[in-house]
């Protein structure tokens, strides 16, 4: 449960100043930004739900998931053409230097958001139907939200998880991307 909310809280914290950043930002990196934002927003209305501090809303697990999957995979990638490293970005050279390890992080959040929306009916703290076993589930652990040489997540056994920890785990796959694809600013 620290771990649950300490990922939540640090995938939380890497996002917040992400509105700030917005100044100066034009085009292609101003609209990457609105994405981020949009989904940063996502994650901070659905915490309070997946951390049993307000009621569990399956129709708000939907539209999250909705909006999530909306902004990952190939319409992420789409927003970080070779070039748009100005100065007002975020976005560290190894984007580019490492891209197909930026773009598999962009295509699991797609995968983690889709399984969000299916686990919708499973409530936060459900029992799970079966043991999971998470080295086929996640690509064994953390390296499922980092380098390339992970599998990729199982939907199928996402989707039959309590839908707290899916949301975990898409929490888990933002703070990742930005651990290693984004530069700190004061």
């Amino acid at each position: 449960m620290k771990k649950t909310l300490a990922t939540l809280t640090a995938g939380g914290l890497l996002v917040a100043t992400l509105a700030a950043s917005h100044q100066g930002a034009t085009g292609i990196v101003r609209d990457r930004m609105d994405g981020m934002v949009a989904m940063r927003d996502t994650v901070r209305d659905l915490t309070p739900m997946m951390r049993g501090r307000t009621e569990y809303a399956r129709e708000a697990v939907l539209d999250a998931a909705a909006a999530l999957e909306r902004h990952a995979g190939e319409t992420m990638t789409a927003l970080f053409p070779e070039g748009s490293d100005d100065a007002a970005s975020y976005a560290r050279a190894e984007i580019w230097q490492d891209w197909e390890t930026f773009e598999a992080m962009a295509m699991r959040m797609e995968v983690v958001a889709g399984a969000l929306a299916e686990a919708a009916d499973n409530p936060p703290g459900s029992a799970m139907p079966e043991p999971v076993d998470n080295s086929t589930m996640m690509g064994g652990g953390p390296s499922m939200m980092g380098g390339g040489t992970a599998t990729e997540p199982d939907p199928e056994m996402l989707a039959q998880m309590p839908v707290d920890r899916v949301f975990t785990v898409a929490a888990q796959v933002c703070s990742a991307c930005h651990t290693q694809f984004r530069a700190a600013r004061n």
